[in-house]
């Protein structure tokens, strides 16, 4: 019975430590899809069945395993939705494999009640671990009651009982530690990560994730035959900002102007703090003539903003903007970073303030000529 119960918690770790290792890497949306849920809900069943069959047999069609830790699991961390499917699941194969009979119903029934009861309970304003404490005493008490129903000898219910508890107690405590440990690692390990390519201060691509984003839609706008415009965008006199008023309100300067980004452009655009007060948009399908609009709407939308520090401090900030089209002012799609660069050397150099589409000619190198 000790090794029966010891591939069961093995299975049972082992499903756990894959289902974390498989969702690593994957953002779950915080309101949980249905999509979502149902693959949960289908993952933790199986998992359920799989226990069902490495079971221990203690009398005829009388089988214990460890099928409600999967349950219990499921609902302290995923909902109603997956624990009530998942315990449908188990609860079907208990009567279709093992053959219907009295004790198949019930058990049946066992497994129904407590998917509902752990679905209630994880939905109380409790933390986890009293939770999950909750949905223990819960599972036990409506298993013992089952066991007594189905069992007419006394001796062998208390055994099967102490068996079925003292299992259930240790490695329902083990996966449920264990899967928290899981948890804080992959929050961890999605935030390291989320970091290596986001901006600390505004929340945009940093200038890593931005050369990696150039490089896939460059190669997808020449498989689709698309156009493709960047702005380069540079905040004017943003030192005289951090001299005049420190760093902490360039800061804030810096982060609402993010916020202004994000608002002004379409989801897909790629927005990209590049380092400083420097930020880039990649407009994905955009023309020259409709990325000198959406340049200048942005310059004006800036300009009018008004950025209140506090009571006594608010201010007006400008920004200049240089863009360049492939294939409108370039045939060569990797020329657009340098492009767009030149043309907001030429609007800093034309007196700041002003949206630049970058020409053949307009290189630093010829505008310093022309400069003498």
């Amino acid at each position: 019975m000790i090794s029966e119960f010891f591939i069961n918690a093995c299975i049972l770790i082992t499903f756990i430590s894959l289902f974390h290792l498989f969702f690593k890497d994957i953002e779950l949306p915080t309101n949980n899809s249905f999509f979502v849920n149902s693959i949960s809900g289908i993952f933790s069943g199986c998992l359920g069945i799989i226990l069902l069959l490495y079971s221990v047999h203690v009398a005829p069609n009388l089988i214990i395993d460890l099928r409600y830790i999967p349950l219990l699991i499921t609902a302290m961390y995923l909902g109603w939705f997956p624990t009530i499917l998942s315990a449908i699941i188990i609860g079907g194969f208990r009567v279709l494999y093992f053959g219907v009979s009295q004790l198949a119903i019930i058990a049946m029934i066992s497994i129904l009640l407590v998917g509902i009861g752990f679905s209630i309970i994880s939905n109380l304003k409790r933390s986890r671990k009293t939770k999950f404490l909750f949905s223990m005493i819960y599972m036990l008490s409506v298993t013992s009651a089952a066991f007594f129903i189905a069992m007419k000898n006394s001796e062998t219910f208390l055994e099967v009982t102490e068996v079925f508890w003292l299992a259930n107690i240790v490695v329902g405590c083990v996966a449920f530690f264990y899967t928290e440990y899981l948890s804080e690692f992959i929050k961890l390990h999605q935030n390291l990560k989320n970091e290596a390519k986001k901006d600390y201060l505004t929340g945009l691509n940093n200038v890593r994730q931005f050369d990696d984003s150039f490089n896939n839609v460059s190669q997808m706008t020449l498989k689709n035959g698309k156009r493709l415009s960047l702005l380069f965008i540079d905040i004017d006199h943003f030192k005289s900002i951090n001299d005049t008023y420190g760093h902490s309100i360039g800061d804030i300067i810096l982060k609402r102007l993010g916020e202004i980004l994000i608002d002004t452009f379409r989801i897909f655009d790629v927005v990209s703090r590049n380092g400083g007060e420097e930020f880039s948009v990649l407009l994905i399908d955009c023309s020259s003539q409709q990325a000198m609009k959406n340049a200048e709407r942005l310059r004006k939308k800036v300009e009018d903003y008004k950025f209140v520090i506090s009571d006594e401090v608010s201010f007006h900030i400008k920004i200049s903007i240089g863009v360049s089209t492939y294939p409108d002012t370039t045939e060569r799609i990797h020329m657009l970073l340098e492009d767009a660069d030149c043309a907001l050397y030429e609007a800093k150099r034309k007196g700041r303030g002003r949206v630049v589409l970058y020409e053949n000619g307009n290189s630093k190198e010829d505008i310093q000529k022309r400069n003498g």
